[in-house]
Formats: structure tokens, C-alpha cells, sequence
């Protein structure tokens, strides 16, 4: 007999598998790999000791069909309790922790979904170049970049970060920058903290082109890189940009990326301490963070943002055909 209940994130792979009937659709559902939810289901069948699916095709046993009515009429009646929770009842807090440029440029403009998805958190968002101690409770989850692995904490990679420069459409009517060497006739815009998080360098830039003839020092600098991307839209010089941080502005039209040549970077990591892996305000965050991460690769390609330039050369080819 079994005297403690699985994980709950068994459970719930187990349910969306079963509502499904299909391993594939439950892991887009989850934001996870159709291999994550079979590994998951096969750990749980272990714990059970007795199988809930059926193979080729796939459909629940006997044993399945009871599990997954309790399992679904338990969640959903977990899910209508904090529905109707009275605001009087003391909310959940969670502890985020963000770094500053990436928080004002592509987590604020997303996270009031969250905060609408989930009224009964109460988010505290805490953002700082220092990393937090997560032992100390002074964040519970974290989104950061080039993190090093600890044996306490489950580290997830949300996306790959790539670095490549950018400049305002008002910038390129006066320098159309064709090449790289025509950087030479414009500001190149700075981190002067070139080795904070999320930092660039026009020096690696310049050096992976084996281009010596540009000035790498002269510009304007900068301490964070939202700065510098709000600077290179407001046609102040040439940015070197970070994928996640300017790719919005040029979907937009605000920015236009330069030249093709682009730095593959680390990515972005969501991170918290394996411990809190069942806390509800830890699992709602997870999966809401991991969904708005695949949205932004699908509609954020990296080979579909370098081509926006090409586009914007050829519309200029043809307005400038036109008025000849």
C-alpha cells in the first residue's frame, strides 16, 4: 500500500496526458519535450506499481481511467478553491529575482499577464546586477544569464542569446552603413561595464571581423544595456545589440539589425532551489515563464530578425528606382 501521494507535477503530466490521449499534445500543453512527459509517466507508474496507459495505440487501463478522475476532479476542485478564495485570505509571495536590462525590455512589457493569470500572488521583484542568495529566501526563482551549475539548484535554459549590431531607420537614412567599415563614419554607442551580465563589446565585435581600422573605445558609454538600445532607437549611434533586448524594437520598425554577423551568446536560465520544485507559486511561475519563452522563439527567430535588414535595403532600392 502506498502511504505518501506521488509528486504533484507526476500527477499533473499524468493528467493532461490522459485528457489527451497523446504525449506529444500534453508536452506542447506543459512546455516540455514529448520524452519529459513519457519519462514522467513511466517514473509514476513505478511509484504506483502498476501501469495507468496502454501502448500502441495509447489509452488508459482500468487502473488509468479511476486514477485519472480522482486526479482531474482533484485539480479542478484545487483550481475553483483558489478561484474563490476572498482577498481577506493571505496570498502566496513570490520572490522574483531579474536582471535590470532584461527586465525593463522583455519581462515587464509580459509579466502583467502573469500577475492577471495569478491574482492570488504577490510578486516581489527584485532587480539587481548582485546575485541573490537563494538560501537566505531572498529569491525563490531567478531568470539570469551564464548562472554555473549548483548540486541545490534546478537550472532550466528558456532561450539562446545572440549579439549583433542595430541602428534607428532616421540613423541609416543619413549612414546607410553597407559594411562594417562604414562604422568608421558614425557613434558606436557602449557598456562601459564590459564585463557586468548581459554586457557586449564592440572590441570582440570588431575582432571576430579582423576589422582594425575602427576606434573601438570612442562613443558614448553607458552603465545598462536598456539604456544603450533606448539611445540607438533615438538615432544617438550604433548599438551592439542583445537579441533578447532589441528584437521587439526591430519587429517593430524602431531598429533595424546590421551587416548579418552575429555572436552566438549563452542564454537566458530560469533558476530556483530543487526544494521549492512543489510549491504552487513556483509551479505557476515555471510554466508561465517557459510558455511566454516559446512563444518568443517562434514569433523571435533569429534567422528571420537578420533578414528584416535585407527587406529594408530592397524597399530602399525601390523607393530610390521610383523617384529616378
Amino acid at each position: 500500500m502506498i502511504t505518501r501521494l506521488p509528486s504533484l507535477e507526476a500527477l499533473r503530466y499524468f493528467e493532461c496526458a490522459a485528457r489527451h490521449l497523446n504525449f506529444t499534445i500534453a508536452a506542447e500543453e506543459l512546455c516540455v519535450s514529448q520524452s519529459a512527459v513519457s519519462q514522467k509517466i513511466t517514473l509514476l507508474e513505478e511509484v504506483l506499481n502498476y501501469k495507468v496507459f496502454e501502448r500502441k495505440p495509447l489509452k488508459l487501463t482500468i487502473n488509468g481511467e479511476q486514477l485519472f478522475q480522482s486526479v482531474s476532479f482533484a485539480l479542478n476542485e484545487m483550481l475553483q478553491t483558489i478561484n474563490r478564495l476572498d482577498y481577506s485570505t493571505p496570498k502566496m509571495r513570490l520572490e522574483l529575482y531579474c536582471l535590470p536590462s532584461f527586465t525593463s525590455c522583455w519581462l515587464m512589457p509580459r509579466i502583467n499577464e502573469f500577475y492577471e493569470t495569478h491574482p492570488e500572488i504577490d510578486v516581489n521583484l527584485n532587480v539587481s546586477f548582485a546575485v541573490p542568495n537563494f538560501q537566505n529566501k531572498e529569491a525563490d526563482i531567478g531568470i539570469y544569464h551564464r548562472l554555473s551549475d549548483h548540486p541545490t539548484m534546478k537550472k532550466e535554459l528558456l532561450f539562446q542569446d545572440y549579439i549583433y549590431p542595430v541602428a534607428s531607420p532616421e540613423l541609416l537614412k543619413k549612414h546607410p552603413l553597407l559594411t562594417p567599415d562604414d562604422l568608421r563614419g558614425v557613434t558606436l554607442l557602449h557598456d562601459s561595464v564590459p564585463q557586468a551580465k548581459l554586457s557586449t563589446s564592440w572590441h570582440r565585435w570588431l575582432s571576430e571581423l579582423n576589422i582594425k581600422n575602427i576606434d573601438a573605445n570612442e562613443g558614448y558609454k553607458f552603465n545598462q544595456l536598456d539604456l544603450i538600445v533606448q539611445a540607438a532607437i533615438d538615432g544617438q549611434g550604433v548599438a551592439l545589440g542583445r537579441h533578447s533586448l532589441v528584437s521587439t524594437a526591430i519587429k517593430s520598425g524602431r531598429l533595424v539589425p546590421l551587416f548579418g554577423h552575429v555572436i552566438e551568446d549563452d542564454g537566458m536560465y530560469l533558476v530556483y532551489l530543487k526544494k521549492l520544485i512543489e510549491r504552487p507559486e513556483i509551479i505557476f511561475f515555471r510554466d508561465w515563464i517557459r510558455q511566454q519563452a516559446k512563444q518568443y522563439k517562434k514569433h523571435h527567430d533569429i534567422t528571420e530578425i537578420m533578414q528584416i535588414r535585407n527587406v529594408s535595403l530592397k524597399n530602399s532600392e525601390k523607393n530610390t528606382d521610383n523617384q529616378i
